[in-house]
C-alpha cells in the first residue's frame, strides 16, 4: 500500500497566538463623508482612537428625536467606521477568536446608544459583504449599549466561526486570514437618534481588535529509508467554505498511484476521498463533504510519488 512506503501525516494545531492592532483609517477610507454628510465625525483621526490617551473622535452634535416612533433628520445619527487595521494573520491559519475593545461616552442630555456595533468586511454593501459575523443591535441587552456620561471600556467577542452572525443571530458566518488581513476589514457602529429634548455629542477613546489563531502542523512519522516528501502544489478547492460540498482539484505531475484522505480537527482519518492510479499532466476533480457531515473545519491529505500536501476544508450550516 502507499501509505506504508510513505510518509505518514498528522495534522495538530499548537498553542493559540493572538495579534492585536488598532486602526489606520476612521471615515475616510472610501469616502465615507458622502454617506451621511460631515456631520458625522468631522475631523477624525486614527491616532485618536489608538490609545487610551484621553484624545478622542467625536461626533458632530446629534439632534435629539422627541420619541422613538417619531421622525429624524440625518443630523439625529452617525455612523463610525474604523478600517486599515494591518493584521498579517498566517494565510493557513485558523481563527479561533476576534475580540473588539472600546472606550466611549457621551455628552449632551438626550439618551443615546447603538443602533449596530459589529465588525466588517468592507463598508460598502453594494459592493458585496460588508457588516459580517456576530452583531450586537438596540433589539440585544449588553453593557455599554446605552452610552455613559463618563468614559468607559467595554469588551464584545465573537469566535471564529458559528451561526449566530447578523442582524437577527441566524447566520452562518466564518472569518478567515484573508478577510481579517484585508485593508478594508474593519468596526462599525451606528447609533440610533438620540431620544428626548436636545442633544448628544459621541466620543471614542482606545478601540482595539485582538485575534485569535492557531495554525496547523505538520508531524511527520517516516519509514526507514524513506527520504522527505516534496511539496505538492497547492490544489484549487472551490467553494471553500461550502454547506454541502466541495471540489478538491489537483494536478498530477507525475504518474503513480495517489491517495486523498480526510480527517477531523483532532487528527481523527475519517475516510478516503481518492486511492487510484493518476496520469501526468491530466486534472482530478474530487468531491468532498455531504449533508451528513457535521459542521467544522476538516483536513485533506494528498500523496502520491514524493508529492504530498495538507489543506482545510470548512463546512457551515
Amino acid at each position: 500500500m502507499l501509505a506504508v512506503i510513505l510518509s505518514a501525516c498528522y495534522p495538530a494545531f499548537p498553542q493559540i497566538s493572538s495579534q492585536t492592532r488598532t486602526a489606520t483609517y476612521v471615515n475616510n477610507l472610501n469616502n465615507f463623508k458622502q454617506v451621511f454628510g460631515d456631520q458625522n465625525y468631522p475631523g477624525a483621526r486614527a491616532q485618536n482612537v489608538a490609545a487610551d490617551d484621553n484624545r478622542f473622535v467625536n461626533s458632530s452634535r446629534l439632534r435629539a428625536a422627541s420619541d422613538s416612533a417619531g421622525p429624524f433628520s440625518p443630523n439625529s445619527i452617525s455612523s463610525l467606521a474604523l478600517q486599515g487595521f494591518g493584521f498579517a494573520i498566517p494565510e493557513d491559519a485558523i481563527i479561533e477568536n476576534i475580540v473588539l475593545t472600546i472606550r466611549r461616552f457621551k455628552t449632551g442630555p438626550a439618551p443615546v446608544g447603538d443602533h449596530t456595533l459589529s465588525l466588517m468586511q468592507r463598508y460598502d454593501c453594494s459592493a458585496g459583504i460588508c457588516r459580517y459575523g456576530v452583531f450586537w443591535t438596540y433589539q440585544d441587552t449588553y453593557d455599554g449599549k446605552i452610552y455613559p456620561d463618563s468614559e468607559n471600556e467595554y469588551v464584545f467577542s465573537q469566535n471564529g466561526s458559528g451561526n449566530n452572525g447578523g442582524f437577527n443571530h441566524d447566520e452562518a458566518y466564518q472569518w478567515t486570514p484573508a478577510i481579517i488581513n484585508h485593508l478594508f476589514f474593519g468596526v462599525r457602529i451606528d447609533n440610533y437618534p438620540p431620544i428626548g429634548v436636545g442633544y448628544a455629542k459621541i466620543h471614542y477613546d482606545l478601540v482595539k481588535v485582538t485575534v485569535e489563531y492557531s495554525e496547523p502542523v505538520t508531524e511527520t512519522r517516516r519509514s526507514p529509508g524513506v527520504t522527505e516528501a516534496e511539496t505538492l502544489k497547492k490544489p484549487l478547492v472551490y467553494p471553500n467554505p461550502f454547506t454541502t460540498k466541495t471540489n478538491i482539484q489537483f494536478s498530477a505531475i507525475e504518474s503513480g498511484n495517489a491517495v486523498m484522505e480526510l480527517y477531523n480537527i483532532s487528527g481523527t482519518k475519517l475516510g478516503t476521498l481518492f486511492s487510484g492510479h493518476v496520469v501526468e499532466g491530466q486534472v482530478y476533480n474530487i468531491a468532498a463533504g455531504d449533508t451528513r457531515l457535521p459542521n467544522g473545519i476538516y483536513v485533506y491529505v494528498i500523496r502520491y510519488g514524493k508529492q504530498k500536501h495538507i489543506g482545510r476544508i470548512i463546512k457551515l450550516e
